[in-house]
């Protein structure tokens, strides 16, 4: 029976080793690259976080909170709470906010990294749940034959707006006050993280993103290439390079995921009481080398 067992798991991370693909680009504008991205197949674990740019040691702040909220969602715990939605939120949160606090406890030991901060989206799968956290304006998307839906609200001031009724998506943007951040790991502030979560289907692509790629790209031409029935290496490589093509204004990373169903019981909705590794091919880096109140800059 273990062994049995031993085999299934393996396969299961097989599987999910073919059915996703992250890659980041420093893009045409920015001489180095700020965005970090992370794929665990053992935790069915995705991260994609963004340095925020201007500010000190951007690149050393997506990095480090995206490991410390891998850290932080051991095998173990996520063992734990699989069958318990308000655990899995309570988690996921818990997770965010301790990514917050080791951050600014790092810049307040290392002048060097005073300011530092990253945005973040965090993707969990269990079974065919997908649960999702984030702080900023990395986002997540769905997309099926039913077309693409942005599962996440950017925390900046221009959505705040948009939330209002003040301004269109459209008006957003392109407008000049759309890299003004609400909260982002590492503010000096408390942040307030996201947490939704959704049943996939057979063939849902998940898109993680950072806003170089969102900003360059229009809804559409992204769902115009996740729709076609290519494997999420192509279709991340292929977003890349469209991004840069329309201009490449900030660095640019995609991690695509196409969610394979699976027979296994869905996460239970009643609550109960109260080294993860960069590898060479499907989650290596792929770096083009240089050639509500205050806001924050991105």
């Amino acid at each position: 029976m273990k062994l049995l067992k031993k085999l299934l798991e393996s396969s299961q991370k097989e599987t999910l080793m073919k059915m996703a693909y992250g890659v980041t680009d420093v893009g045409k504008s920015r001489t180095m690259n700020e965005d970090y991205f992370w794929v665990n197949p053992d935790k069915n674990l995705f991260i994609v976080a963004d340095g925020m740019g201007g500010h000190n040691a951007g690149d050393v702040a997506s990095k480090n909170a995206t490991q410390i909220v891998d850290a932080y969602l051991t095998t173990e715990l996520l063992s734990e709470i699989r069958e318990n939605i308000r655990k899995i939120r309570e988690t996921m949160i818990k997770s965010l906010l301790h990514a917050h606090t080791e951050i600014l406890e790092m810049a307040e030991k290392n002048p060097d990294y005073e300011g530092m901060g990253c945005t973040i989206v965090v993707a969990l799968i269990f079974n065919n749940s997908l649960h999702l956290g984030h702080v900023g304006d990395a986002r997540a998307y769905l997309c099926n034959e039913t077309g693409i839906t942005t599962l996440t609200i950017d925390h900046s001031f221009v959505m705040e707006l948009v939330q209002k009724g003040k301004l269109s998506i459209e008006e957003a943007r392109i407008s000049p006050l759309k890299n003004k951040l609400n909260q982002a790991i590492g503010a000096s502030k408390p942040i307030n993280p996201d947490y939704k979560h959704y049943t996939l289907k057979e063939g849902d692509k998940i898109l993680l993103c950072s806003d170089g790629l969102w900003d360059m790209l229009t809804d559409q031409e992204m769902y115009t290439v996740l729709r076609e029935n290519h494997s999420p290496k192509k279709i991340g490589e292929t977003l890349i390079k469209m991004a840069n093509d329309a201009g490449g204004h900030d660095n640019i990373t995609a991690l695509v995921i196409q969610h394979k169903e699976q027979t296994e019981s869905p996460t239970s909705q009643e609550p109960d009481e109260p080294d993860a590794f960069e590898k060479s091919g499907e989650y290596s880096f792929v770096f083009k080398e240089p050639s509500p109140g205050e806001t924050t800059d991105e």
